[in-house]
């Protein structure tokens, strides 16, 4: 019998027309969806204005690093003071309090500019935000501990920091190559 080849003819090393046009149907209908899927968690190409926003954020997550760093000396006795501490408590607190919609807007994750910011921060802002009202919590109450001048007493939130830095770059920072 002319014409496409049944699946008997499989046996003779042919392909047949019916599993290559079943083939091509399935890459056709799959290929679209596995591009969308790729880039999903990208952000659009991010407008001047996010591009700012972002590196603003980055600027205010700098500073905070930094204050960490303080307190990592505290740690290790490398000259840091608890008077150090608890300025850099005081920066950690106010960077903080900017964790707002305003500082990640939409648009503004990996695929933004220089942004780390994962998708999940979005998904999940109600509990990003619950963390970012941590974070202020510890900040506050280790402002509240340096001020005794007691190094003992300041231990304990700056753990309490550490975690909820620590929580939210597990989740929401991308990692860097």
């Amino acid at each position: 019998m002319a014409g496409w080849p049944r699946r008997s003819d499989r046996s003779s090393g042919r392909i047949g027309a019916v599993p290559v046009l079943a083939l091509a149907l399935a890459v056709g209908l799959a290929l679209p969806a596995a591009l969308a899927s790729a880039r999903a968690g990208e952000a659009p190409e991010a407008s001047p204005e996010t591009i700012r926003l972002i590196s603003h954020r980055q600027t205010e997550l700098r500073r905070m690093s930094a204050a960490m760093r303080v307190i990592g000396r505290f740690l290790k006795a490398e000259g840091a003071n608890v008077a150090d501490v608890g300025a850099a408590a005081e920066v950690i607190r106010a960077v903080s309090v900017v964790f707002t919609p305003a500082m990640f807007p939409e648009g503004s994750g990996v695929g933004a500019g220089r942004s780390a910011a994962r998708p999940e921060l979005w998904q999940e802002w109600d509990i990003f935000k619950e963390r970012a009202a941590t974070l202020q919590a510890a900040s506050t109450r280790l402002i509240a501990a340096a001020a005794t001048g007691n190094a003992e007493a300041v231990k304990a939130p700056i753990q309490d920091i550490a975690q909820a830095c620590g929580s939210c770059h597990e989740l929401y920072r991308r990692r860097q190559p």
